[in-house]
């Protein structure tokens, strides 16, 4: 019997594919190397160091002062504090402890602690507790921090962690997070311990008030921070726009409060009406970002480079959120509730 391998038509059909299959791939090969233009940018590559870029910040930006992104992310936190009066007010020497939840890769970290310690009579820096859910950023993180006590001249830190965990439920939180942030506890007045949250709270599943809770309750903490309120003049359409943004963005299908509910759950959750603060700042943020992004589309296309479907689409939203006026940037203070 003759085997299909003793068949010279088929073995000499197999090799003619083989060959056929080879040549097609080498042309193809050398098309796309003599098309090549030998002179254009690709050798960019061959010029990145690593790691690309010693920033890595990811808030909206405050745009008022700076076109430039990374300064622009670094105003927005410094706007943060000089609104809770953090910095600005040069003659507080009270001990101060901050819980900083959503750090991302901790660029803020150091604008924080910088900013503190570059005050006329710097306060005693009792703790810092930095939170991120992402464990790559943790490492990001830590990398930059190895020697934390660096990062201040003047001002005593005594404690700095920084713990990868899902901030919006504190009562999940692991063992390791729980004793770091349990030391609050511990310091009485006149301390100033605040919760600081940049541009995360939106994201925050089920919604903002377990952490919330757990800050002004458990830990006697006055709460800052930069988020997204819903306009109190939004229609029914764009209120229904806004929230499946939100959600598409991976945000919980109520993450847009309107002022007045953003108001009452801090409230609820155990922070002094007359001390809340919201200021809406998204004239210096919506449109600034907007234009970055334009900007940092067309230059990374120069080299061969996408932006990335995410952040066109990021541009369009907050696009949106600048013309429509449906979605509002705010800074937020509020302090908890005395118990005289």
């Amino acid at each position: 019997m003759t085997t299909w391998l003793n068949d010279p038509t088929f073995v000499a059909g197999i090799l003619t594919g083989a060959a056929a299959t080879v040549i097609l791939l080498i042309t193809i090969s050398a098309y796309f190397l003599l098309s090549r233009d030998n002179y254009g940018l690709d050798h960019w590559k061959l010029n990145v160091q690593a790691p690309l870029t010693e920033t890595m910040w990811m808030n909206l930006g405050y745009w008022e002062f700076s076109s430039k992104f990374i300064e622009a992310c670094d105003a927005y936190v410094r706007l943060v504090l000089r609104t809770a009066d953090i910095i600005g007010n040069q003659g507080s020497d009270q001990p101060i402890a901050i819980l900083d939840i959503g750090i991302g890769c901790g660029d803020q970290t150091r604008t924080i602690i910088g900013c503190i310690d570059t005050l006329t009579v710097p306060p005693k820096f009792l703790s810092y507790v930095g939170i991120t859910i992402n464990q790559a950023q943790l490492r990001v993180a830590s990398q930059k921090y190895q020697t934390p006590r660096a990062l201040t001249k003047r001002t005593t830190l005594d404690s700095f962690h920084l713990v990868c965990a899902d901030a919006s439920k504190p009562h999940n939180w692991p063992e390791e997070v729980k004793s770091a942030v349990g030391k609050f506890k511990e310091y009485e007045k006149p301390t100033r311990k605040w919760l600081l949250a940049s541009d995360c709270l939106y994201h925050f599943s089920p919604s903002r008030k377990p952490i919330w809770q757990y800050a002004a309750r458990n830990l006697g903490m006055n709460f800052m921070g930069s988020d997204l309120c819903l306009s109190k003049t939004a229609t029914w359409r764009e209120t229904m726009l806004a929230r499946l943004i939100g959600v598409l963005m991976g945000c919980p299908w109520k993450a847009f409060l309107m002022e007045e509910e953003y108001w009452e759950q801090l409230v609820a959750c155990g922070y002094e009406r007359d001390s809340i603060i919201i200021k809406d700042v998204s004239e210096h943020v919506f449109p600034g970002l907007v234009a970055f992004l334009e900007r940092q589309d067309k230059v990374l296309a120069e080299s061969g480079i996408s932006l990335g479907g995410g952040f066109r689409l990021a541009r369009r939203v907050f696009g949106w959120f600048a013309t429509s006026k449906a979605v509002r940037a705010v800074t937020v203070v509020a302090k908890v509730v005395k118990n005289d």
